[in-house]
């Protein structure tokens, strides 16, 4: 029986109005921890969807995972994010006899299609040394030792698929060389299309300095042309990097990414320095340079509690974004984010102004304010102030959990509308919430030009929060009225509550945990209007095996991931995914790796839902 075509083959079809998505950064469901992130467009079943190709942290307490997953959203419309499931699966590379090294993981990947061979390929580092026998190291060649390795760190993986949803398969260890003990770190590749017709493929990796580049074979998408590998010609661009502004540890750290802005315009894309977690870019005529030094282009360590940065730019119809990831409370629990960006040629220059994280990510306009959001989407962030991402909460809700004397977070940015709140539209502030300790709270709001300045945000309301909430260690709906907005002068002097404007939260409190916040949403009137709340993904039990789903809390429009795990001897038989109402919801199959588990995807109503799995004895065919 294939389920996949006669049961659950057609795409989604269930769709929920865009009046009832969320859509903010992170990108994704917050129980998705994808770093790493490069973007392509691609054509999928019909439409253009671009597909973010990242890391999988699932360590929880080291960097990246067992195999690649893979994220899409048509380019109408960049709320809707689909996971496709695993595409890659380090045990593939086992099965070709490359080590099975338990620490074997897969980092950083990359994906390109091929206009000639009609196939995408997927590149990607196995992020632990290995020998054809399975023991960790060697420090030299030997025999028994994949052929270039010596003392050079880990290699690149490449594998091939007919859809940029995967699975890959086929994998292929590269022979690409390194300069030091980080081997073919962060891979990245380009194909460049030729006014005949024909391409040029260039590949580039590397860390700490050692950084190379080679063009290789569009025949096998792998090979090394003549065997040449390459440094990058970058006198310019270590004389600008190696300054005192940049602490003196510039250089390529790692997250290298190529891309083709123009005709004959390139953009070289890395983190430059293991100190500052920015995207810094370079720029040339050709891929094989030279290069000249842009600037950065996103730093997440202003205003965040930095960890490293890896992404990439992408056009999406008419406008370029710029994909990254930040941290939550370690480096290993990362998250998706993404912000559009000015790319201009002025010159024979490719100029890319800074942008800022925030909260809205391609909502331009600004988040509405009348809605039940996720705390975590925060994007300003005091010290003492983080996401508490490694507890991997499955219904979605990590909470910020607020420590350290006078923290503070924010919001990047909320749209409060033309006109400005008035004191008869009754405005209040609903957090949900668990208090820890006694606190003074503030809520305050900024004008765009100055969110980074908090000495020029303008107090809306302070207030005692024990008057509102016990310190019980139990989360509560917290509704504090903002009143006084007519008389707030420093408030009519910025515009009032109107537009786009910053919001912050600061506690005041004998540097301790105070509280930890999980849900935000301003109220016209003491009833809360939010129309998309968390509904429950809830599971019917049945024999002869199980599935789980995650989350096992959803908003309307979000992805819900249902894996199924059969005893063994049996089949899945029938699935049905069902709404409150008993009305059935369509779910496709996810393209998936060999050893990954059969999982499907639906997208969440704007209710609860419950799926119910049947199995039956599996006859082997």
């Amino acid at each position: 029986m294939n389920l996949r075509k006669t049961l659950l083959g057609g795409i989604l079809s269930f769709v929920v109005g865009l009046s009832d998505i969320l859509a903010q950064n992170p990108i994704l469901p917050p129980t998705a921890f994808i770093p790493d992130g490069e973007p392509h467009v691609f054509e999928y079943q019909g439409e253009l969807r671009v597909f973010v190709y990242g890391s999988r942290d699932e360590r929880v307490t080291a960097f990246c995972g067992y195999g690649h997953d893979v994220w899409s959203a048509p380019v109408d419309d960049l709320t809707q994010w689909t996971n496709h499931g695993e595409i890659f699966n380090v045990k593939q590379v086992w099965d070709i006899g490359y080590g099975k090294v338990e620490e074997q993981h897969f980092g950083a990947p990359d994906c390109v299609y091929n206009p000639i061979t009609k196939k995408y390929y997927l590149y990607t580092f196995l992020g632990k040394p290995y020998r054809l026998d399975g023991q960790e190291g060697p420090k030299a060649d030997q025999p028994g030792v994949v052929s270039g390795y010596g003392s050079f760190g880990p290699k690149c993986v490449m594998a091939e698929s007919d859809s940029p949803a995967g699975p890959f398969v086929n994998p292929v260890m590269c022979d690409w060389p390194s300069v030091n003990d980080r081997g073919t770190f962060d891979p990245s590749v380009l194909v460049w299309p030729q006014e005949d017709g024909s391409i040029r493929v260039f590949a580039y990796w590397g860390m700490f300095r050692g950084d190379c580049w080679a063009e290789i074979d569009p025949n096998d998408m792998h090979t090394i042309i003549n065997g040449k590998t390459r440094k990058p010609d970058r006198n310019a661009w270590y004389r600008t990097l190696n300054n005192p502004a940049l602490n003196g540890y510039s250089t390529l750290f790692e997250a290298s990414s190529i891309k083709q802005v123009d005709r004959n315009k390139f953009v070289f894309i890395c983190s430059a320095n293991e100190f500052i977690p920015a995207l810094t870019y370079f720029y040339g005529n050709s891929p094989e340079g030279p290069w000249h030094y842009g600037g950065r282009i996103i730093d997440n360590m202003r205003n965040w509690n930095g960890g490293n940065n890896h992404g990439s730019i992408v056009k999406i119809k008419d406008r370029w974004y710029v994909f990254y990831h930040r941290r939550t409370n370690n480096d290993f629990n990362r998250q998706a984010m993404v912000e559009p960006l000015d790319l201009r040629i002025e010159g024979g220059r490719v100029v890319i102004p800074p942008v800022e994280m925030t909260s809205q990510g391609v909502l331009t306009d600004g988040l509405d304010p009348f809605r039940c959001y996720y705390a975590g989407t925060i994007c300003w962030a005091t010290p003492g102030v983080y996401i508490n991402g490694p507890q991997r909460e499955p219904d979605g809700m990590n909470p910020v959990v607020i420590e350290g004397k006078e923290s503070r977070i924010g919001w990047k940015y909320f749209y409060f509308g033309p006109k400005p709140l008035s004191n008869a539209d009754r405005l209040f502030l609903r957090l949900n919430m668990k208090s820890l300790a006694p606190c003074r709270m503030t809520l305050s709001v900024a004008l765009p030009a100055d969110a980074d300045t908090p000495e020029k945000h303008v107090i809306l309301k302070q207030v005692d929060l024990s008057k509102y909430i016990k310190a019980d260690s139990t989360y509560h709906s917290v509704t504090i009225p903002i009143d006084d907005l007519e008389e707030n002068q420093t408030l009519k002097a910025i515009g009032g509550l109107s537009g786009q404007k910053a919001f912050f939260l600061s506690f005041d409190n004998q540097d301790q945990r105070v509280a930890l916040l999980r849900e935000i949403e301003f109220i016209k009137g003491r009833r809360s209007r939010s129309v998309n709340p968390l509904q429950p993904v809830v599971v019917s039990e049945t024999d002869h095996g199980n599935c789980s789903v995650l989350p096992t809390k959803g908003r309307g429009g979000e992805s819900v991931k249902i894996t199924v795990n059969p005893d063994t001897g049996y089949q899945l038989s029938h699935l049905e995914v069902l709404d409150s109402h008993g009305n059935q919801i369509d779910c496709m199959a996810n393209a998936k790796a060999p050893y990954a588990p059969e999982s499907y995807h639906f997208r969440m109503p704007a209710d609860a839902v419950n799926i119910i799995a049947t199995f039956e004895p599996d006859d082997g065919h």
